[in-house]
């Protein structure tokens, strides 16, 4: 008996062990998973062009063949790196993948917009989370006419609906392109549309004064080269052309707006190779290397002559080794700091400002390569410091050239004097532009936010709108209890037959046929809305029953009456109409659910008439 007694001691002792392994083991296991499980991204506190941040799984396919169904099921994905979004060069496929949620009691449209202008091919899957619908899918292609992407956007952004307390998982395929690496980023900033499309207006604004600026300059030097004969102006207004070319072709503005039908990663080579030639010899020439080093000058022709062979190559149809030297080139920028420090030694005027104004424009095309080759954390600020340093490097450079000017001879005083007033009168000519078209941005914000509440084809109200309008009404109801307020639910008869007879043009205009007709009959102060497909509603208020029911048929009767003319075809209709009249317990889901059992019990009762659910005599059917 003791030696039982023992035993069994000790297994409790073991099972007590052992449950206690297995719980801590648990525990930690749970918390390690939950530490690596990245968060739900909540869309109503996170819209206002914040990135996706360290919330999302990374894989990357480095045969660029896996489908969505490939990685869906793949085991390989990877949690983000805290403050790591950029990947660095690669031409293989990068997938995304996170969680959006709406925890708000309000419908969300957002934008997701890709952090960088040039990339081969953008792919953007989502779904409801949990479900098993078929994804919406998306896609942008550098290449692609600008009329084929989702959102008319300079940077790949894309459309996503999230209804309110929804949450959609979300796959990004980001496909740097298959001529040559590409930096690939993995992140989306998010956006409601209202607040997406206000930064983009003040953004295009900054970029449009930033390029008007470099052109202007290099207008304004030209002009003065023309009349002066000095060459150094020429050379620079070169160089303002290419770095304004340079920064529409990194920001996406060129291919948005000039050419727009087709444009391919390897012309941004050919600008960048273009713009490093043209900085290279303007550098050369104004710090009058030729003179001053021999062995300095040889250097920097031969820098001049690679990037020539590299556009040639370019052109030839291979642009990879024409990638690398541009790369390569970018980095010999920082060496002619201190060759403008050596000509600023030997007394080449004006060589100490030229040489800060280059440094300052050195800062930010270093800081925006080592930004896309992955050595810097991501940001909004380091994806602008190139334009700012641009910005203040053309203004320094001005400066510099405005002091050669100066310091030519007394005659040319003058033509320096006019030139200047032709600055000033460009300069606020510019700034008028700029208001107007920022003007006119707002306009068409205006008038997109009026469309959207618009049914395109038949011009009557969309569900959306239609939505809006009842629960004004609702509001005024519940406010004065005497108000009688009906609802009618309009469905055309065998709609379906009339696109299959006579084609869906048909269709299109028996839609608007009925639209009008409904608009005739109804009164101005009551609305009309399309619902969608070939259902229509109607809401209005302060009639007696009989006087719904009476409004209903003449409804009816006027459909059946019209005679729809389409291609020497004529098309005949008829419609079911539910009725429905609300009650101070309903609201407008209850209200919208009577008459839609209204209008099924006018369909099951041979259509072509008219059916209420809350009056005593409730069907009318036109004999």
């Amino acid at each position: 008996m003791r030696l039982i007694s023992i035993n069994s001691r000790q297994i409790s002792k073991r099972v007590l062990l052992t449950g206690i392994m297995f719980f801590l083991y648990g525990l930690l296991y749970t918390s390690t998973l939950h530490a690596a499980s990245p968060d739900a991204i909540d869309i109503s506190t996170h819209h206002q062009g914040q990135t996706t941040g360290d919330n999302y799984y990374y894989l990357v396919d480095k045969s660029n063949a896996l489908s969505l169904s490939d990685v869906i099921a793949n085991s390989s994905w990877t949690k983000s790196e805290p403050n790591i979004t950029n990947r660095g060069f690669t031409s293989a496929s990068s997938w995304m993948k996170f969680t959006l949620k709406n925890s708000s009691q309000t419908n969300f449209n957002i934008i997701l917009e890709y952090v960088e202008a040039s990339v081969g091919s953008i792919d953007v899957y989502h779904r409801r989370l949990g479900s098993d619908e078929e994804f919406t899918h998306a896609n942008f292609t550098f290449s692609a006419p600008v009329e084929a992407r989702e959102v008319s956007f300079y940077r790949p952004a894309f459309e996503l609906s999230l209804p309110y307390l929804e949450s959609h998982e979300v796959y990004v395929r980001i496909f740097p392109g298959d001529e040559f690496p590409m930096h690939s980023f993995t992140a989306m900033r998010i956006w409601d549309q209202a607040s997406f499309y206000l930064a983009t207006h003040i953004e295009l604004t900054f970029l449009v004064i930033l390029l008007c600026t470099e052109l202007f300059m290099g207008f304004a030097t030209l002009l003065v080269f023309f009349i002066s004969r000095d060459k150094m102006f020429l050379y620079y207004s070169i160089f303002a052309f290419s770095i304004a070319s340079l920064f529409a072709s990194l920001s996406g503005v060129w291919g948005y707006f000039f050419a727009r039908e087709s444009y391919q990663l390897w012309m941004v080579v050919l600008q960048i190779s273009l713009s490093q030639i043209a900085a290279i010899w303007f550098v050369r020439c104004f710090l009058n290397i030729r003179q001053i080093s021999k062995m300095i000058d040889n250097a920097l022709l031969a820098a001049i002559a690679v990037s020539i062979a590299g556009v040639i190559i370019n052109l030839s149809g291979y642009p990879y080794y024409p990638r690398l030297i541009i790369d390569n080139i970018a980095f010999l920028y920082i060496l002619l700091v201190p060759i403008g420090l050596f000509a600023w030694k030997k007394d080449v005027p004006h060589a100490g400002l030229f040489t800060f104004s280059w440094a300052v424009f050195i800062l930010g095309m270093l800081t925006a390569s080592l930004r896309l080759r992955g050595y810097l954390i991501d940001s909004f600020w380091l994806q602008w410091l190139i334009y700012l340093g641009g910005f203040i490097e053309a203004f320094l450079l001005t400066t510099i050239m405005v002091l050669r000017l100066r310091d030519m001879q007394h005659a040319k005083l003058k033509i320096e004097l006019t030139h200047r007033q032709h600055l000033e009168n460009y300069a606020n000519e510019l700034s008028q532009q700029v208001k107007l078209q920022t003007k006119q941005l707002l306009e068409a914000k205006e008038k997109a936010e009026t469309e959207a509440r618009v049914d395109i084809l038949t011009g009557l109200t969309n569900r959306r709108a239609f939505i809006e309008s009842a629960h004004g009404f609702l509001a005024r109801a519940n406010r004065q209890p005497e108000t009688h307020l009906y609802l009618l639910m309009i469905d055309i008869d065998h709609f379906k037959k009339v696109n299959d007879t006579y084609g869906h043009s048909a269709g299109d205009a028996a839609l608007v046929a009925v639209a009008n007709s409904l608009s005739e009959t109804i009164r101005t102060i009551d609305v009309v809305s399309r619902l969608g497909g070939e259902e229509f509603a109607a809401l209005m208020e302060n009639k007696d029953p009989q006087g719904a029911i009476n409004l209903s048929e003449r409804l009816r009767k006027a459909i059946e009456e019209l005679v729809i003319e389409h291609e020497g075809q004529q098309i005949k209709l008829t419609t079911s109409i539910g009725i429905a009249k609300w009650g101070p317990m309903d609201n407008l889901d209850t209200l919208m659910n009577q008459a839609d059992r209204a209008l099924y019990q006018a369909k099951e009762s041979g259509r072509n008439c008219v059916n209420s659910s809350c009056f005593e005599h409730h069907q009318l059917r036109l004999v």
